[in-house]
């Protein structure tokens, strides 16, 4: 799955979306194409921008989505990419229609023929422009160094190689430990024989928050109970001796909930 940088700053992608605006009610205006011809300059003027200012609205109200999808799953996909230009022509398809009902322009197209013979060649003259300044944007996010780790068990084939990033929890169970981890985002799991010691020694970003239990804090989702830790598709019992380390997390969530949890 090819990975790509993701810039969650609002600031940048307001600029994306009112060049995209500006651009379509140009072509709209100027170029004039379809039956808007017909129209004057004046006219074309006073109706075609509202396309505009739907499309600026149906790319901003995805943003959230985009970086709550970005903080979950701790990646940005080509997948994930397609998906949200996929999904931000299907909003402002949607807005475009009923604007080009109303009562303003009063169309008489059917929104089949609307979208197969005005919305769908405008898109995709518009579509160059935004995949070049979600590029451009993107490439320019602040990247934080994503490292491999490699844990091994007593036999030599016993060998896990993954990003820390993948890397749920850690368990024990008897002479082994279960290591939890994400693979294409599903869930992993891998029994390896070693024990907790020798991992929180090797991998000391790890959290212990139970004798028997590991966690990477970047998962953290939230407090299922006051003795148990939601994680990503992972639940982990947490103790009282190491619930303060949790507690002194730079979540706000945990911070929050530190006054309402006791033991």
């Amino acid at each position: 799955m090819r990975l790509l940088p993701l810039h969650t700053s609002y600031k940048y992608h307001v600029i994306i979306a009112g060049i995209i605006s500006l651009w379509l009610v140009s072509f709209l205006v100027l170029i004039a194409p379809f039956d808007a011809s017909d129209l004057s300059f004046i006219i074309r003027l006073q109706i075609l921008p509202f396309y505009g200012v739907i499309s600026f609205i149906g790319y901003m109200v995805l943003i959230p989505i985009q970086n709550k999808v970005f903080t979950t799953m701790n990646r940005w996909t080509l997948i994930s990419e397609i998906i949200f230009i996929s999904t931000f022509n299907i909003l402002v398809l949607i807005g475009s229609y009923g604007y080009y009902k109303t009562g303003i322009i009063n169309g008489d197209y059917s929104f089949s023929k609307f979208s197969l013979e005005v919305f769908t060649p405008i898109f995709f003259i518009l579509l160059p422009i935004l995949i070049f300044l979600r590029w451009f944007l993107n490439r320019k996010a602040p990247t934080k160094p994503v490292t491999k780790i490699t844990l091994t068990g007593e036999n030599k084939l016993d060998i896990l190689q993954i990003y820390i990033t993948d890397l749920i929890s850690v368990s024990s169970a008897d002479n082994y430990i279960e290591v939890s981890y994400l693979k294409d985002n599903l869930l992993q799991k891998k029994l390896l024989r070693n024990t907790l010691k020798n991992i929180h020694e090797e991998t000391p970003s790890l959290l212990k928050v139970h004798r028997s239990h590991l966690i990477n804090p970047i998962h953290f989702k939230e407090w299922k109970s006051t003795s148990l830790l939601g994680l990503t598709h992972v639940e982990v019992p947490v103790s009282k001796n190491y619930k303060q380390a949790v507690l002194d997390l730079n979540h706000s969530s945990l911070k929050t909930d530190s006054s309402s949890q006791t033991l």
